[in-house]
C-alpha cells in the first residue's frame, strides 16, 4: 500500500509538471469503472489468480450499489472527519460554572484547558468582552496561591507559551491582530490591550494561538475529546480589579467579535454560532457551545450598535413590577454575564424603584458605605413577599425575575435585603447576571436573537470525556461567603502561439507521448 502511494504520488507530480509545460494541448484518456469487466480482467491477469478478486460484485445488483454506497460513506468520512460538526461542546472538565460570590466578584467561574499538555485555568465567563486572556509570562499579576482566597482549595496556574508544544506565535500581519497598524514591522508578535467597563481596570499583553481542550456530546453522541485552536491573550500585565481578586485566573470573552472563541469555533466548522448559559439560585450553571435551544424558547432580536452587530443588545419595550406595567420605561440594553447586577437607565430605574418600594412591606434600612439605596430590614423567618420584575420584548416576549433581590447576611444570619439594580449613565441599560439566574440564555448569534427558557441543567450532556480527570467546583458551603465588579464590560492565453511556443511544443511531443501512457497507467492504480 505504501509503495502503491508513492508512486501514484510520484506519478501526480510527473503528470502537474508535463501539463504545465504543455498547457496549450488537450490530452484525453479513457476512464475505467474500478466494477468494469476490463478491470476485473486488469486485476486476475495482474495477479494470476480469480480468488484475489476478493469481493466483486455482478453489476445493476443490491450487493453492487450497496458497495459503491459504502465506499462513498468512506470517502465522506474522510474528508470531513476533521472538519465534524458537532451539536454540542464544553470545556473539557465538563462545563459547569459557579460563582464565589464576594470573594471572586460574584462573577461565573468554569474550569478550561489549554496548550500541549494541557494546564487548567479557572476563568471568568463575560459575554460583553470577546478575548480569552489568561495571566502568562507575567510582570503584573494578580495572586494565585490559593490562601490568597477564601473559597479555593487549589493554587491557580499562570500559562506559558514557551511551555506549551502547540502554541503559535500571533504576528502583527495576522487578520485577528488590531493593533497591526501600530506595530514597527508585521513579522513581530502582535500585541494587546484590552480596557473594560470598570475604572482603571484593563488586562494587555501579547496574542498567541493554541488549543482549546473541549469534549462534545449530543442526543446522539456519545462524548468525544476536541482539540480547538484559539486565540489567546497571553496576559502579562493586569490592572485594576483584575489585581484585586476578580478574574485572577484570566476571562474568556463571549462577544460578538472575532477573536472570540463562540466566532472561531463556528468558523472551524465545529459546531453552530450559539451558545447558551444557565445560572442557578446555589450559584452553579453551565455553559454549552452550539446550543441554540428549545424550539419553545421565548426569543428577542439583537440591535446593531452603530451599525453594527458588535455586541449583545436587545430593546426593552416596558418594565413592570409585580402585575403592573410602568408607562415611558423603554430602553435598551446590553446582555452581560460579566456584570453582576443589573443596571437601568436613571428615569427607567426612579420608575422601577419607586414601584418596588411601594409594594415592599417592610421598613428601609441604611448600609453605611453601600451603593444600594433600596434597602430593607427583615429576618429570614419574617422576608416579606417581593413582588417580580419583568421585563417586556417585542412580540409580547418577556423575561421575568422572580427575586430581584439579594439578601444581606449578618452574625445572626439573614437580616437585611436589597432590590438588585443599580442606575446607570445614559439612556442604555445592563442586563448582569442576577436577571439570567433561574433561566436557560441563549446567544444565538446565527440568527441574532437571544433565546430564553427555564433552566434545565441536570438534562444536558456535560459530562467530561472518559480518562478525563476532574477539576472539582467549590461545594455549596465554599460557594456561601455572602457580600460587584462589571468588567465588561490568474494569465489570458494568446489566440496563437508564438514560433517561441511552437518549438516548446514540438520537442515536448516525446514527453506528451509518455505522459500518455503514464496516465493510463495512473488511473489503473488509482481503481484498484
Amino acid at each position: 500500500m505504501a509503495a502503491r502511494s508513492l508512486l501514484s504520488a510520484l506519478l501526480v507530480a510527473f503528470v502537474l509538471t508535463q501539463l504545465h509545460s504543455a498547457r496549450a494541448l488537450t490530452l484525453s484518456s479513457r476512464l475505467i469503472h474500478r466494477f468494469s469487466d476490463e478491470a476485473k480482467t486488469l486485476r486476475i491477469s495482474r495477479n494470476g489468480d480469480p480468488k484475489a478478486l476478493g469481493r466483486w460484485p455482478q453489476r445493476s445488483t443490491m450487493d453492487y450499489y450497496h458497495l459503491l454506497a459504502t465506499i462513498d460513506f468512506q470517502k465522506q468520512n474522510m474528508k470531513l472527519g476533521s472538519r465534524r460538526h458537532f451539536q454540542f461542546l464544553f470545556p473539557s472538565e465538563g462545563g459547569n460554572t459557579v460563582s464565589f460570590g464576594n470573594d471572586l466578584g460574584w462573577l461565573h467561574y468554569t474550569w478550561i484547558d489549554i496548550g500541549t499538555p494541557n494546564v487548567s485555568f479557572l476563568v471568568a465567563l463575560d459575554t460583553g468582552s470577546d478575548l480569552l486572556w489568561v495571566p502568562c509570562d507575567c510582570t503584573q499579576c494578580a495572586p494565585l496561591s490559593a490562601t490568597y482566597y477564601t473559597t479555593l482549595d487549589r493554587d491557580l496556574h499562570e500559562y506559558s507559551p514557551s511551555g506549551s508544544n502547540t502554541s503559535k506565535h500571533v504576528s502583527c500581519s495576522h487578520e485577528l491582530c488590531e493593533s497591526g497598524p501600530k506595530c514597527k514591522n508585521s513579522k513581530q508578535t502582535c500585541p494587546y490591550t484590552i480596557e473594560y467597563y470598570t475604572e482603571n481596570t484593563s488586562s494587555s499583553g501579547l496574542l498567541v494561538e493554541d488549543i482549546l481542550h473541549l469534549a462534545a456530546g449530543g442526543d446522539d453522541a456519545s462524548t468525544a475529546s476536541i482539540r480547538a485552536p484559539v486565540i489567546i491573550g497571553c496576559g502579562m500585565k493586569q490592572s485594576g480589579g483584575y489585581l484585586d481578586g476578580i478574574a485572577p485566573d484570566g476571562l474568556m470573552g463571549l462577544g460578538l467579535g472575532q477573536t472570540s472563541v463562540p466566532t472561531l469555533l463556528a468558523k472551524a466548522g465545529l459546531t453552530k454560532n450559539s451558545f447558551s448559559m444557565c445560572f442557578d439560585e446555589d450559584s452553579s450553571g453551565r455553559l454549552l457551545f452550539g446550543d441554540q435551544g428549545p424550539a419553545t424558547q421565548q426569543s428577542t432580536s439583537f440591535l446593531p450598535s452603530n451599525g453594527n452587530y458588535e455586541m449583545y443588545i436587545v430593546g426593552v419595550e416596558a418594565c413592570c413590577i409585580g402585575n403592573s406595567c410602568l408607562k415611558e420605561t423603554s430602553f435598551k440594553a446590553l446582555v452581560d454575564s460579566g456584570t453582576s447586577f443589573t443596571f437601568l437607565p436613571e428615569s427607567v430605574y426612579n420608575k422601577i424603584a419607586l414601584e418596588f418600594d411601594r409594594r415592599v412591606n417592610a421598613t428601609i434600612a441604611n448600609y453605611a458605605g453601600s451603593p444600594w439605596k433600596y434597602c430593607y430590614n427583615t429576618s429570614y423567618q419574617d422576608l416579606p413577599k417581593v413582588p417580580s420584575v419583568t421585563l417586556m420584548f417585542l412580540g409580547n416576549n418577556s423575561f421575568v425575575v422572580h427575586d430581584p433581590v439579594f439578601l444581606i447576611h449578618g452574625d445572626q444570619g439573614v437580616n437585611g435585603f436589597c432590590l438588585a439594580i443599580q442606575p446607570a449613565e445614559g439612556d442604555t441599560g445592563t442586563v448582569g447576571q442576577n436577571f439570567m439566574t433561574g433561566y436557560r440564555t441563549v446567544f444565538d448569534r446565527e440568527n441574532l436573537k437571544l433565546g430564553r427558557d427555564l433552566n434545565d441543567v441536570k438534562s444536558m450532556p456535560l459530562a467530561p470525556p472518559k480518562g478525563a480527570p476532574p477539576n472539582p467546583l467549590p461545594t455549596n458551603e465554599q460557594q456561601s461567603t455572602p457580600g460587584g465588579f462589571a468588567p465588561a464590560v490568474a494569465g489570458r492565453a494568446p489566440s496563437k502561439p508564438s514560433a517561441a511556443s511552437s518549438q516548446l511544443i514540438s520537442s515536448q511531443i516525446p514527453s506528451l507521448r509518455l505522459l500518455s501512457l503514464l496516465l493510463r497507467l495512473f488511473l489503473i492504480i488509482f481503481v484498484f
